[in-house]
């Protein structure tokens, strides 16, 4: 017997407002995600969506190396270094696996993720 298998070769994605769902950070909801892919090929990990947030303030830890593009709103991460990464519209970041922060949305936020590692 022979077993058939398929490669998923492309992923798509609608983008609705009510396609949005809770983020969870450490079980508290922080924002709203709408995700587009949750893995890579041969199992790696990759995962990719696109996030918006209120004006808040909460720790973030990134479990992965993450990659933002800011699409909307202003965004300050505010790094152990002491430094502060301000993120606008069009702006785009990458942050190690093990960083850990403290975001703070200044204005409605959104942003397309990747996170891989």
């Amino acid at each position: 017997m022979t077993e058939n298998s398929t490669k998923t070769e492309y992923f798509a994605s609608t983008v609705a407002a009510t396609e949005y769902e809770p983020f969870l950070v450490d079980g508290d909801a922080v924002g709203e995600v709408h995700w587009i892919r949750s893995n890579g090929s041969d199992d790696s990990t990759l995962i990719v969506g696109l996030w918006k947030c209120e004006p808040d303030s909460f720790p973030y830890p990134f479990g992965n190396d993450e990659t933002i593009h800011a699409l909307d709103g202003e965004l300050e991460i505010a790094l152990e270094s002491g430094e502060v990464v301000t993120l606008t519209a069009g702006d785009v970041a990458s942050f190690a696996k093990g960083t850990q922060s403290t975001w703070t949305v200044k204005s409605p936020f959104k942003k397309l993720f990747v996170i891989s590692g």
